[in-house]
């Protein structure tokens, strides 16, 4: 996985207790730094800091083909959700085949 270039650090389960007033600034300040970032380095900071297990929710539609390789690029083991509705099209269960072989997707 990438290391973040970011030098904010964020302690996020003091910041879920905090007053909203606090929450805002310090919100505002990761998200100043963020712009200034790669959209590679947001993830690679996001996967660093933000707390809890990860994973990525896709509709395997074509703007997902971006999110799905810098995600799994940085973490491989990501796991992946899509929600199968059934009512997909064709083409759709052929991409998301096309990506899970081409991203090694779980």
């Amino acid at each position: 996985m990438a290391k973040s270039n970011i030098a904010i650090e964020v302690d996020f389960g003091a910041l879920v207790n905090a007053p909203k007033s606090d929450q805002d600034a310090v919100l505002a300040k990761v998200n100043l730094a963020l712009t200034e970032l790669s959209p590679s380095d947001r993830v690679a900071w996001a996967l660093e800091n933000l707390p809890g297990n990860h994973a990525l929710s896709s509709s395997f539609g074509i703007q997902s083909a971006l999110m799905l390789h810098l995600l799994s690029s940085q973490k491989a083991d990501i796991p992946v959700i899509l929600t199968d509705t059934g009512h997909l099209f064709d083409k759709t269960y052929q991409f998301i085949d096309l990506l899970t072989e081409r991203f090694s997707l779980n």
